[in-house]
């Protein structure tokens, strides 16, 4: 395997373990500047079964989709790509140079209470993010810690997806003996030995991990109370009182008598030092020598002096004098960025680096005009030339590279923009920006810049807006809230940027919403729905239906042509869109008018226990007549999951954000005649037919396309009344405004809502010679008059 090139791109250089169904490896990016290393996990299994080949490549999109979510965390390795060659699967990640855990608590060492109470608290800071995305890592241990070299900060490494889905192929095949244990004995929890692996058993095997620090004791070594069951440990090491009560209750033996969060783990651990010896005054002379930090007086609140020698006693003494030069050398730099700050003079580059480079106040690794690729997975050779090319200010160059990059891959929006941006070059433009999830839900991101990428060609090859061409910013978001709150006060802060389309999720669009507010920049969100979208202010428009509009036509469907009466809803509880659309949906079933309405129960598609057959099983057990899938993009492949399991033998009905190709490529049959509520349906409209012409594919057309076109074509229409921040706004908010969009006009109503009912559409079959394929069709429904056994007035 040494010195093979995989994928065409990545050449092995060392073997990093194997064992069942998985191989690790470094590997070299040949395609990347300089070759950087980077970490190939191989899935290698044998079997001709054309069932498991399939449950194998859902599971590890699957898998390979929540790592890509996971390396958003800067403490988790990114994931950088995955593929399938020869039906054989790799995933390839960031390669962290440092050194190992395992390596620092070789048998024997024990480290200090001042060194294990960073270490605790630096990993649940992750187990804080990986848990909120509803995934348990299994296997916190110290070979899975590794402390980076560039900043000593731990990273969490090998989330298991290679074990997980090796697993499943022994469970498929038969080959049971196969299998591999996710834990690491020792570690792991007694729940997670029995298969049963909870929140709180990444948490045991962290404290685990803290009391081999303090002991030097292998967890396994350790002895436990035959009565109880609990680790007797605390005779082995040296800490409070305080740092023993956080281990004792990550390591209970039974979980409901641990932290039930890393949160709330994090805020005890956090709370205990916030009681502990607090440095406040140290001259330099006491700091030239790091050991005198050990006999200087140290100013504390509420500590006593059996407190202080406790913590800091003559066995600590070796590590506390690292601290200490951790703290010189943080006031050195500190002094230092101070010294710089008060002297402006001192620094030449910066004005060098203010000239030669203007204009350029948008640029960022996060946003771009056309000086760096964010959509990570379009790989071109031409592509990266064009995006050379413009960030050298060349930009003849770069339109003949951007349009042979087109020729080779003519769906990729982020090339189209480029290209458009590049024939702008250095001359008058309206710029505007797209905000979409590019690196973390691509499919969605990118229909929706292929609404914007078609606006803003059609209007430059027209003229422009009043002879002045549109320049479009992509944005990448991420999905995540905090990530879209930051890419929008760097937006905001270019005072040439007029209007923004954006963001990808309801979540990201109204907390990015309330910066856009505060600095009076319009905003137009094309695919968010969400109620408290409207609420944010008037500065906030949308051209995608809210979910109380989605909601009514689900409840119609449901009531009028389906004319049932219980109901199973799955929902995301951590997803401001999935908890909108179900609260507004059973707002919907309470004034339908029929008195027997009922939700049989209310499903968290987010829980790390859930077992989407099991819940179907049960829901069709307790006579419910309907399942309702309401999830977000986060948890999406369960909800394909409960499709699945649901086989047809119940109907099943969902909101806008079911509308992925995802769904009736992986459940396929299973999911003929599940019927959706979507914002528009532009089959057999002129903008399909010019969308497909321009794209040169049918099927990545969708309605977020439409709705980002018309918010676009808003813009555009803003733009074009008065080309200012203020002009758009006042253009927008005026009664009679409106543009034609994909599909019929775009106006605002109520709280700058666009009045538009949804489009229904189902999944059915079509066979292509021998090929068979699941598309999404159009719906035209018959609504006969729903029986009713009370009247009751719509809110």
């Amino acid at each position: 395997m040494i010195g093979e090139l995989i994928g065409a791109r990545y050449k092995v250089i060392e073997v990093l373990g194997s064992g069942g169904f998985g191989h690790t490896y470094i590997a070299e990016d040949t395609q990347r500047p300089g070759n950087p290393h980077c970490v190939l996990k191989h899935l290698t299994f044998n079997s001709s079964d054309t069932a498991v080949l399939q449950q194998v490549r859902r599971l590890f999109q699957a898998e390979a989709e929540t790592l890509e979510q996971l390396g958003k965390h800067d403490q988790i390795p990114r994931l950088l790509a995955y593929f399938e060659e020869n039906q054989q699967f790799y995933l390839v990640q960031e390669f962290i140079e440092g050194n190992l855990l395992s390596a620092e608590l070789a048998r024997g060492v024990q480290l200090s209470e001042v060194e294990v109470i960073p270490l605790l608290e630096d990993v649940l800071s992750i187990l804080e993010y990986v848990h909120a995305q509803g995934v348990i890592h299994r296997d916190i241990k110290p070979a899975n810690l590794v402390r980076r070299r560039q900043d000593s900060k731990l990273v969490l490494i090998d989330f298991g997806a290679v074990k997980t889905i090796g697993n499943t192929v022994a469970e498929a095949t038969g080959e049971t003996s196969l299998s591999m244990p996710i834990y690491t004995t020792g570690y792991a929890a007694s729940e997670q030995c029995l298969g049963r692996p909870r929140f709180s058993s990444d948490l045991y095997s962290l404290g685990m991990v803290g009391i081999q620090a303090l002991t030097g004791s292998h967890p396994a070594q350790l002895p436990h109370n035959h009565e109880t069951s609990e680790l007797i440990w605390q005779d082995q090491a040296i800490a409070s009182d305080e740092l023993v009560a956080v281990l004792h209750k990550m390591t209970r033996f039974h979980f409901m008598e641990r932290f039930h969060s890393a949160s709330e783990a994090l805020q005890a651990l956090r709370q205990m030092i916030s009681a502990a010896p607090t440095l406040l005054t140290h001259s330099p002379a006491h700091l030239s020598d790091p050991t005198a930090l050990v006999s200087q007086p140290v100013v504390a609140r509420g500590v006593s002096s059996s407190q202080i020698t406790r913590l800091f006693g003559a066995s600590n003494k070796s590590s506390f004098a690292r601290m200490g030069l951790a703290i010189l050398g943080t006031l050195a730099v500190a002094i230092l960025v101070r010294s710089l700050a008060d002297s402006p003079e001192n620094l030449p580059w910066q004005v060098s680096r203010t000239i030669t480079a203007p204009n350029t106040s948008l640029e960022s690794d996060r946003i771009s005009t056309g000086t760096k690729q964010l959509n990570r997975w379009s790989s071109s050779l031409q592509k990266q030339q064009g995006i050379d090319h413009i960030a050298a200010g060349n930009y003849d160059q770069a339109v003949a590279s951007f349009e042979a990059a087109r020729s080779e891959n003519p769906s990729d929006p982020e090339t189209l923009i480029y290209l458009n941006n590049a024939r702008i070059g250095a001359n008058k433009a309206y710029l505007i920006a797209a905000a979409v999830p590019l690196s973390n839900t691509l499919d969605s991101a990118q229909e929706i810049l292929r609404g914007v990428a078609a606006a803003q060609t059609e209007i430059n090859q027209a003229g422009g807006i009043r002879g002045v061409p549109l320049k479009v910013a992509i944005a990448d978001d991420g999905n995540q809230p905090e990530v879209a709150q930051q890419v929008a006060e760097s937006l905001s802060k270019d005072p040439n940027l007029l209007g923004v389309i954006g963001h990808g999720t309801s979540d990201t669009s109204f907390t990015a919403a309330q910066v856009y507010q505060d600095q009076q920049l319009v905003m137009i969100a094309p695919v968010s729905s969400a109620m408290k979208l409207g609420e944010v202010g008037n500065y906030i428009f949308r051209t995608m239906p809210t979910d109380q509009q989605t909601a009514k036509a689900l409840k119609d469907y449901l009531v009028s042509v389906l004319q049932k009466r219980r109901v199973v809803i799955f929902s995301n509880s951590n997803s401001k869109y999935s908890q909108s659309l179900t609260r507004e949906f059973k707002t919907a079933l309470d004034y339908s008018g029929v008195a027997d309405m009922a939700i049989t129960e209310e499903i968290d598609l987010s829980r790390p226990d859930f077992d989407a057959e099991d819940s179907v099983n049960r829901a069709i057990a307790n006579k419910t007549e309907v399942i309702m899938l309401a999830p977000d993009s986060e948890v999406m492949d369960k909800a394909i999951r409960v499709i699945e399991s649901a086989n047809r033998r119940i109907p099943v009905l969902g909101g806008d954000s079911m509308f992925t190709p995802r769904v009736p490529k992986i459940a396929k049959d299973k999911a003929v005649g599940m019927v959706l509520a979507v914002p528009v349906d532009v089959t057999n409209t002129p903008f399909l037919q010019q969308a497909t012409k321009l794209w040169e594919q049918k099927d990545l057309i969708s309605w977020r396309t439409a709705l980002a076109y018309d918010a676009t074509q808003a813009l555009i229409k803003g733009l074009s009344q008065e080309p200012t921040r203020d002009g758009v706004y006042r253009a927008l908010s005026e009664p009679r405004f409106s543009v034609i969009g994909a599909k019929g006009i775009v106006s605002f109503q109520v709280k700058r809502d666009r009045g538009q009912a949804p489009s229904y559409i189902t999944i059915a079959p079509l066979t292509i010679g021998s090929t068979k394929r699941y598309l999404f069709t159009p719906l035209t429904p018959r609504f006969p008059s729903p029986p009713s056994s009370k009247k009751q007035t719509s809110p």
